[in-house]
């Protein structure tokens, strides 16, 4: 009997499919690949099947998919298997789709999603364990990418691997645009030759191009913030697609406007290259003199989109109550050559740090969370996590315990310390002072306070100390300079002294006076 149904379908593990890998042409292909099975081929495949009148998508990006389908249950389902079979072809065997069928019902749209998802979270706790690898014998060569059997050799930027057919595939789509291609679109919208601004061949040749630190790369990570609260309170078809649309445009088109301004090509090779773009995830790896001031113009423009695209929506009126949605940042700085796993592991940790802060901060409500960055360097490849290198590093526990740094800050926090970092490279204090200010809280209170002033007096002109005063007064930094007296009345978080200081100067060192802005520097002006 042909009947409505809503199908929600999900790809598991796609980080690891992703990102299982240090060379760029497979991060961009793996995530090139899911974008075009996820966004245009499932559509497509549906509505060839169950023909088009019968296909309503709500959304599908991002690894996840929603849609209401009118037919008869058993076509349906052998139309789902047969949709399964193209992720796996597609992929070689890299994907998979998992998927869960529920009879709709427009008047409890909430009640038929639930059921829904509970039978997808039924198929995903039925995926059979693999108990052991699947090579026993060193006669068999290993895929140089995933260590899976590998049955090709594969040449790309003048190098030949010898891969299994899922990292293959994932080359062979690393070399199309992927999704640089919605870039160039947006880029021919603007009247600009698409091709003055090719994208980098490797993570190599975006270090070669950071000027302020040449090798330095950054990875920036972003997510939204209490979206999983909001759609939990959306009970509307039109709501819930209302609200997929809006979120990905809107960080679509935030993260092509960010990296138009902020990354121009250099020689007609852009500096960053978009690993991941869909729903509220946003995954970019850049010139580490970029990657702030890139994390700062996504979230507000993200945060601007929303707000006017919502604005008129009774239902998101209701619960935002005129305020846009947010998303929050991990930003990850090191040399080109770090291993991509370890800067992706260090960013979701950042992203995790900047979302609790903001969940934390008094302007947290029920479905609103300011939005935060988190950033730190990894110098050793030994410091896996960054909370243990904070806790080695960066505290001095003794009678009055000292933290040398104020991460997360608040978006706008980071704009003023780009802005403070920007001023004090144009008043023309010497780098290698900036660096000693820099290091010297790591001594300890007394000491890196004898250190610091004997720094500060010497800056040779009012226009120097004024700009070092007034960064440091920003934050909270003075009188006790350069040190912030905690706040006891916050509990256990604010027992700390802290500083800003060695936070400041790790964004100095990725500052140059010719920033690469499109259209110059946007938060700081000249001193």
């Amino acid at each position: 009997m042909t009947k409505k149904h809503l199908v929600v379908m999900d790809v598991p593990g796609i980080k690891k499919y992703v990102f299982g890998t240090d060379r760029l042409v497979e991060i961009r292909g793996a995530s090139g690949l899911l974008a075009q099975l996820n966004e245009v081929e499932t559509p497509a495949f549906l509505e060839e099947r169950m023909s088009r009148e019968n296909v309503d998508c709500i959304f599908s990006g991002g690894g996840a998919g929603q849609f209401i389908i009118t037919a008869e249950l058993p076509k349906l389902e052998q139309a789902m298997e047969q949709l399964q079979s193209l992720y796996s072809d597609m992929s070689r065997g890299g994907l998979s789709l998992l998927y869960g069928i529920s009879p709709y019902d427009e008047h409890q749209y909430s009640m038929s999603l639930d059921h829904a998802f509970l039978q997808l979270k039924k198929k995903k706790d039925e995926i059979p364990v693999t108990s052991a690898s699947l090579l026993h014998t060193g006669f068999i060569r290993e895929c140089d990418s995933c260590a899976g059997m590998a049955s090709q050799s594969v040449k790309y930027g003048g190098d030949t691997s010898v891969l299994c057919d899922a990292c293959a595939r994932k080359v062979t789509f690393g070399k199309k645009k992927g999704l640089w291609g919605k870039f160039i679109r947006f880029l021919e919208q603007r009247q600009i030759d698409p091709d003055a601004w090719e994208m980098p061949a490797d993570f190599e040749k975006i270090g070669e191009m950071c000027k302020a630190r040449r090798g330095y790369t950054a990875l920036i990570y972003a997510d939204g913030n209490a979206m999983g609260k909001l759609i939990k309170q959306i009970r509307k078809k039109s709501d819930f697609q209302c609200f997929s649309q809006v979120v990905d445009q809107s960080i679509t088109e935030a993260c092509h406007e960010a990296l138009f301004e902020i990354c121009p090509p250099v020689n007609g090779v852009v500096p960053a290259n978009i690993l991941l773009l869909g729903g509220d995830d946003l995954l970019v790896y850049m010139t580490a003199d970029s990657a702030l001031d890139f994390a700062v113009e996504v979230s507000r423009r993200f945060t601007q989109k929303t707000k006017s695209f919502f604005d008129g929506e009774p239902f998101f009126d209701q619960v935002l109550q005129g305020r846009g949605l947010t998303v929050s940042l991990g930003v990850v700085y090191g040399k080109s050559h770090t291993p991509f796993s370890f800067m992706f592991s260090q960013a979701e940790e950042l992203l995790k740090s900047a979302k609790q802060a903001g969940s934390r901060h008094p302007d947290a409500k029920d479905f609103y969370s300011p939005p935060f960055v988190d950033f730190h360097i990894i110098t050793q490849f030994n410091q896996s996590k960054v909370v243990h290198s904070r806790k080695n590093f960066l505290q001095l526990n003794g009678a009055i315990p000292v933290k040398l740094y104020q991460k997360p800050y608040a978006i706008e926090d980071a704009a003023q310390l780009l802005t403070h970092a920007q001023k004090l490279i144009y008043s023309g204090i010497p780098r290698s002072r900036l660096k000693r200010m820099g290091y010297a809280p790591f001594a300890d209170k007394m000491n890196g306070t004898l250190e610091f002033l004997k720094l500060y007096t010497r800056c040779s002109t009012n226009g120097q100390r004024e700009a070092v005063h007034n960064a440091l007064a920003e934050f909270g930094c003075v009188p006790d300079m350069p040190w912030k007296a905690p706040d006891r009345s916050g509990g256990e978080e604010d027992i700390w002294t802290s500083t800003m200081l060695v936070d400041l100067m790790e964004i100095v060192q990725f500052t140059t006076k010719n920033h690469h802005r499109k259209g110059g520097w946007s938060h700081a002006s000249q001193t």
